[in-house]
């Protein structure tokens, strides 16, 4: 990437348009990632959020825009992708159906996106790992749809943030044509409850030691041979 690449990408905006089926947690994805407390409820039409990516430097100013599920047959999406860098599309691996739904979204998503001038990166978010015990999402299914239509696969749960960050900003740095900084294996949030539960834990005074040297060891037990208790 030249010079004169990476002075365009800085200050500038990244869209992205997240689709797929109603209650999949979009819109808690996009309210985890924008710092925002748990959302309830559907959306509809879209709802459009501003952030920041504040893993890569300078920061990167955002764009979400929260599609609701039911938009799939309505005119009204390709006014939401319009302008798009990324388009997201998000799946509950705990419900096949939202999962099976994904090649209908996919077709008309790639069938508006290729009459435009602009060619967004497409993506797929397996949402809610935190019940990976209720999986009804095969994984080869997954791998096989995102290899049949070239799709970059993440996973990870709304509610606990588990590779939330990871999956925007891997997708934002390559919107921009830059290199992601190396992702953290641990959950920010996971980090902070840790903090916390550790300052609660009272200190321990260290415990004595079992070593000793072989003097100290000789004079012990001489003590104890001498205080032997005779018969009578």
């Amino acid at each position: 990437m030249s010079d004169t690449d990476d002075e365009e990408s800085v200050g500038r905006s990244v869209k992205f348009t997240l689709v797929g089926e109603p209650l999949t947690g979009k819109s808690t994805l996009c309210h985890y990632y924008l710092g925002g407390g748990g959302v309830s409820g559907s959306t509809h039409g879209a709802e459009v959020m501003a952030g920041q990516c504040f893993e890569l430097r300078p920061p990167v100013p955002l764009q979400l825009c929260d599609v609701a599920g039911n938009t799939l047959h309505t005119s009204m999406l390709e006014n939401y992708l319009y302008g798009s860098d990324v388009v997201l599309f998000v799946y509950d691996l705990t419900n096949l159906q939202s999962f099976e739904k994904l090649n209908e979204w996919f077709l008309k998503v790639r069938k508006i996106v290729e009459e435009g001038e602009k060619k967004p990166i497409m993506a797929l978010f397996g949402n809610k790992t935190d019940l990976e015990h209720q999986r009804a999402v095969r994984i080869s299914c997954v791998q096989k749809f995102a290899s049949e239509y070239l799709l970059e696969h993440f996973k990870g749960s709304a509610k606990t943030g588990e590779k939330v960050n990871t999956t925007f900003t891997s997708l934002v740095a390559r919107a921009l044509g830059i290199k992601a900084p190396a992702a953290s294996p641990y959950n920010k949030t996971v980090l902070l409850q840790a903090v916390e539960a550790a300052s609660t834990v009272p200190v321990q005074a260290p415990a004595q030691t079992l070593i000793m040297n072989r003097k100290a060891l000789r004079k012990l037990q001489r003590n104890a041979s001498s205080s032997v208790c005779c018969v009578q």
